[in-house]
Formats: C-alpha cells, sequence, structure tokens
C-alpha cells in the first residue's frame, strides 16, 4: 500500500527546493556582482589560511602569528615584485602601445594580398589611427575612468577585508553555516565543505604554480629568440594563465603581434616557443600539479566560462574555473553520492504513523 503521508511529504520537499533554487537562480541573475566579489573572498581566504595552515605545522607557530607571517608574505612579495619590475614592465608597456598598431597595419597589408583578405579589411579603418579617440574624447571620458578606477579599487579593499576576516576564524563562519541545516545534517555539510576547502586549495597551489612556470618560461623563451617586450609579454601570459582555455589564446595574440612587427619569422618562432609552451604546460604540468584536484570536464569548463563570461564578464570568466570546481564537489556530494548512489527506499513497506501505534 503506498504510503500518502511519505509521498505527500517528498512532493512538499521538492517544491520546496525547487521554489529555493529559483529564489537562488533570481538573486544570482540580480546581484551576480555582488556573490562574485564574496566568492572572490572566499577563495583569498583559502589561500590566507592554506599559507597559514603549512606555517604552522612546518614551524610550529601559533596560528594567529602564522596567519600574520602569512599576509605579509602575501603582500610583500606582491610589494617586491611591483617594484623590481614595474619600472620595466611599464616601459615596454609603452613601447607595446605603439607596437601593436604597427603589427596590425602589417596584417592589414598581408590581408590585402588575398581576395578574401581584402573583403575582411574593408571591415577595418584605412588610417588605424582613427580607430583611437582623440585627445577631446579621451578627456572627455577621464571623469567615467576615475570613477571606475575608484569602484575597483573600493571593491578590491572589500574583497581583503572580508577575507581577512574569514581567515582569522573560519571555525566561525563554517559552524554557523552548518546552523542553517537540521541537526542530523551538520556533520555531513561540515564535512563537505572542508571536502570544498581542500579542493579550492589544491586548485590554488595547482594554479599558482602553473602561471609561475607558464611566466618565467615564457620570459625565457622570448628572450632567447630575441623577441621585444619579453617581460611585459611573459606578465601578460602569467596572469592570463589563471583563465584556463581562454587565457592562453589571449596571451598568444599581443606576443604574435610583436613578433610580426620584426618579421614573420619571428611572429614564426613566437608561436613555436608559446605553443610549446602551452603543450608542455597542458600534456606535462597540469595533469601533475592538479592530480589531486577535482576533475573538471574541459568542455563543461569552457561552457561555464562562456557562461559565466557573458553574464559578469572578465570578473565572471576569471571566477569561472573554482567555481565550477566547487559546484562539482557539492553535487558529486549531496546529489551524486547522498541521493543517487544511497540504498532505494521502498516506499509501500513503510507505514503511516498511525498504523504503526496500531500494530504496537
Amino acid at each position: 500500500m503506498l504510503n500518502v503521508y511519505l509521498y505527500a511529504k517528498r512532493v512538499a520537499i521538492a517544491a520546496l527546493v525547487v521554489l529555493l533554487m529559483g529564489v537562488g537562480f533570481y538573486l544570482l541573475g540580480q546581484h551576480a556582482y555582488f556573490f562574485m566579489l564574496a566568492f572572490s573572498a572566499v577563495l583569498l581566504a583559502v589561500l590566507f589560511c592554506g599559507m597559514t595552515d603549512w606555517l604552522t605545522e612546518k614551524l610550529h607557530l601559533k596560528r594567529g602569528l602564522s596567519l600574520l607571517v602569512a599576509v605579509l608574505f602575501f603582500f610583500g612579495v606582491i610589494i617586491a615584485a611591483f617594484w623590481l619590475i614595474a619600472p620595466t614592465v611599464s616601459e615596454q608597456v609603452q613601447e607595446m602601445r605603439q607596437t601593436i598598431p604597427q603589427a596590425l597595419t602589417r596584417v592589414q597589408d598581408w590581408l590585402n594580398q588575398y581576395g578574401w583578405g581584402q573583403k575582411l579589411v574593408e571591415q577595418v579603418p584605412d588610417d588605424m589611427s582613427k580607430a583611437v579617440p582623440n585627445q577631446d574624447a579621451l578627456l572627455s571620458k577621464v571623469s567615467g575612468i576615475f570613477s571606475s578606477t575608484l569602484s575597483f579599487l573600493a571593491d578590491l579593499l572589500i574583497v581583503i577585508i572580508t577575507a581577512l576576516f574569514l581567515a582569522v576564524n573560519p571555525t566561525l563562519y563554517t559552524v554557523g553555516l552548518t546552523k542553517l541545516f537540521p541537526v542530523r545534517n551538520r556533520s555531513r555539510v561540515m564535512e563537505v565543505l572542508g571536502k570544498c576547502y581542500a579542493t579550492l586549495k589544491s586548485w590554488l597551489v595547482g594554479m599558482l604554480s602553473a602561471m609561475a612556470i607558464i611566466g618565467v618560461s615564457s620570459a625565457i623563451g622570448y628572450s632567447l629568440i630575441g623577441l621585444p617586450l619579453a617581460f611585459a609579454l611573459a606578465l601578460i601570459a602569467f596572469f592570463l594563465a589563471f583563465i584556463p582555455n581562454v587565457g592562453p589564446w589571449i596571451a598568444g595574440v599581443p606576443a604574435v603581434l610583436v613578433g610580426l612587427t620584426i618579421s614573420p619569422q619571428m611572429a614564426l618562432y613566437t608561436v613555436l616557443v608559446y605553443g610549446g609552451i602551452q603543450m608542455v604546460e597542458s600534456y606535462a604540468i597540469t595533469p601533475i600539479i592538479f592530480q589531486k584536484t577535482v576533475a573538471m570536464p574541459p568542455a563543461l569548463l569552457l561552457f561555464f566560462q562562456v557562461l559565466l563570461g557573458i553574464l559578469q564578464g572578465a570578473l565572471g570568466l576569471l571566477l569561472a574555473a573554482p567555481i565550477l570546481a566547487v559546484l562539482l564537489v557539492v553535487v558529486n556530494e549531496f546529489y551524486v553520492k547522498d541521493v543517487l548512489e544511497t540504498d532505494p527506499v521502498n516506499a509501500a513497506d513503510e507505514r503511516l504513523p498511525q498504523s504503526r501505534e496500531a500494530t504496537s
């Protein structure tokens, strides 16, 4: 006999879950930027906590002192790197602003040699300088640029402060989150949160390692072939390596364009060097570094990057990979393991509470 009480309960739970998902998607669509900033703070807090745990384990320091050392080391490395390479990179970036238009002009001249290329050239202004706003137009946008810069700095400051608060006492926030769930499920929620933390920490370590390898190897490779602006191009490759799939392609474009300003052979050498670095990184380095993290199917990751890129632009594209890593852990733990892979319940064998009392 079908247990109507149990069936109605399951229908109500399913309806509530669907309603909550709808509300969640609505809030995500309307206030996605806020959630992106919150996740950025969590990601930075995971990095601080990972460094703190390592220092506590290796140096046997108190957690507060380890966190202080980790934060000072993190920002110290950034400031030192900026102090050392900023002058050189700044000069090369200024040169790049003149070099890239020259390379585009070379590409335009090469395309004019072919019929299909002429059709493409027709869509581009004959004078590349027309594509650059004049001085009056630039001055009219100063206030907007200044406002955007202040907004970015404010958001960055909020992310850093929030990350510091989370890293100081992460237990306070994880335990508080588990209290939103029934008592019987809190230990399971805490277990999944621990797996999400471990996944994000491993992903960050692997990604930062891959970024460093790509940046250093690009600088060495570009310098060996005599490519101008090697350090600036390597810095671009370093930062864009944080975006899987899409970032390496974007980083390779300015390097090839700079190579075209020298000769087609230099552009070919640049393609070979950068392509070789990416092949070694994709097929040798990445599998070793990310062997302990959650496996992200490349097609699913690319689709998720496009989706978040459309919804939130550069910030969504930047955070797509770590967000997907967390979602895969949550879905695998809460849905696959706890729902699909559990022993099925035969509703016909269960009785109403009233019938149980009658039989007892």
